[in-house]
């Protein structure tokens, strides 16, 4: 009699905890895209700058705060530059208007925040000190 073949054990599966997850696009990625967002970016010899089409405080901050809440989870540029800065000038300048938009900033600050993005949003909150 031949002697038996000894069989490999099979492979434990990896959990893929460390793996990086990949993003959904944002709406905010979404609406610059098609160009719905009264935004562009500046070019010049000092650097890139945020530019307003419309007045920002003309703008109805209930739909486009959220957006551009929810752009602070992208990861490439412009969308991440265009979306930070566009939060600050909208805070900066919104006075009044942005106390009723808090309930609907919940959702986009609470969404699926990974380990790489939450120093995202530690980053957003030391930006301006």
């Amino acid at each position: 009699m031949l002697p038996k073949k000894e069989t490999p054990a099979p492979k434990v599966p990896k959990a893929g905890a460390t793996d990086k997850r990949m993003i959904p696009v944002t709406e905010f990625r979404k609406f610059y895209d098609r160009g719905d967002l009264p935004i562009c970016v500046k070019h010049s010899g000092s650097g890139c700058t945020i530019f307003w089409k419309a007045k920002i405080p003309d703008l109805d901050y209930h739909h486009y705060l959220p957006k551009f809440f929810d752009g602070i989870r992208e990861k490439q540029d412009p969308y991440r530059f265009l979306a930070i800065q566009g939060v600050f000038d909208m805070l900066e300048q919104g006075g009044a208007k942005v106390i009723p938009v808090i309930p609907q900033l919940i959702i986009p600050i609470k969404s699926k925040p990974t380990s790489s993005s939450l120093s995202r949003y530690s980053r957003f909150e030391h930006t301006r000190s």
